[in-house]
């Protein structure tokens, strides 16, 4: 069995993660996976773009893989458009979030049977395309994301020090790339109502600059760190490092980070919205876990700093990071995707 996964760039992220862990995973149980990028760099113009959506619109029309993945919108339709054998696609947008056109495409495509598994992350992102019509939402599936629970190779001091961190003063992770998507503004606008915290940020992205400035005109750039794209392995030493995690995104359709920082029992203050409420939510009568409207800084302020003033219980963010890690366990999703190698079918969603 072979596999060609489509990834848009090798950026690092969410999408890379899965893919990545899909691509180990299937591995161990005999399947050959190749990785191909459909753009070899993020800052490709539209031309350049379009350059490189025809090749590989050539070159699957004439695969022989057994089954193509694909995790990003174009890459999607071109293999529902040129892909001869299994086309599992997945949805990493909402249709709210994604370019007019491309979202036209996505479900002319999907409404068309083009797409032999069209896979949901969420019970929220499932539920964005209710309104699709039924060919559309006829190959769609569930397949919650799948994850490792972060394990620190480096105690807190280790690790702070390493990233040029305060070792005492309270601090504020996010991990995220810095765009407009992921809404770190909030945090920068929110931090000087904790004083005395840092605020790290870890991911690349075009909003450093802006962040920068912003942090310069609330006095609070001496406590911003821009920690730029950072190895899954010091992620995790950064989440045990940390005193709260913060993921202020306005939307997600997983929230991978969080789940992340969940599994590794920091205490989390999330925005207030669909889908983190679905993947951070808890049997627990108390989670360490709170939540703020996306751009609600004088809401954002109040948490960040109740948070850090009355933290969780070692026992109460044991007992969530357990929750979680078992309810997002890899081997679940992995056994999925084996499943549609296999040629089984999963449940249908009960529209």
């Amino acid at each position: 069995m072979r596999v060609l996964q489509i990834l848009h760039t090798d950026e690092l992220g969410g999408v890379k993660t899965l893919a990545d862990m899909i691509a180990e995973d299937l591995g161990r149980r005999g399947v050959t996976v190749d990785t191909v990028l459909l753009f070899d760099r993020p800052d490709l113009g539209k031309a350049e773009k379009i350059k490189a959506a025809i090749a590989m619109a050539r070159r699957l029309a004439r695969d022989d893989h057994d089954a193509i993945f694909t995790y990003q919108a174009t890459a999607c339709i071109l293999a529902g458009l040129f892909g001869r054998k299994l086309r599992i696609v997945h949805q990493t947008c909402t249709p709210g979030e994604t370019q007019a056109l491309v979202r036209l495409a996505d479900r002319l495509v999907g409404t068309a049977g083009r797409y032999s598994v069209n896979v949901a992350n969420t019970a929220f992102t499932l539920q964005e395309f209710k309104s699709y019509p039924a060919g559309y939402r006829r190959d769609m599936r569930l397949i919650e994301h799948g994850l490792d629970a972060p394990r620190a190779l480096s105690g807190r001091e280790a690790a702070r020090r390493r990233f040029g961190l305060p070792e005492g003063a309270p601090l504020i992770l996010n991990v995220g790339r810095m765009t407009a998507q992921k809404n770190q503004s909030v945090l920068i606008e929110a931090l000087p109502a904790v004083p005395g915290a840092t605020l790290a940020i870890a991911g690349h992205g075009g909003d450093a600059e802006m962040l920068t400035a912003l942090a310069q005109r609330y006095g609070v750039a001496d406590r911003l760190r821009l920690l730029g794209g950072v190895a899954p392995a010091d992620v995790a030493d950064l989440y045990a490092a940390t005193d709260l995690f913060a993921f202020p995104s306005v939307w997600e359709t997983f929230g991978l980070a969080a789940v992340e920082a969940a599994m590794s029992g920091a205490p989390i203050v999330a925005s207030d919205i669909p889908v983190l409420r679905e993947v951070l939510a808890s049997k627990e009568p108390a989670p360490p876990v709170a939540f703020a409207p996306p751009h609600d800084v004088a809401a954002w302020r109040l948490a960040l700093a109740r948070a850090l003033d009355d933290s969780p219980s070692a026992d109460r963010r044991a007992a969530f990071a357990d929750e979680v890690s078992r309810r997002y366990a890899r081997e679940r999703m992995s056994a999925q995707y084996m499943e549609l190698l296999d040629g089984r079918d999963l449940p249908a969603p009960p529209w």
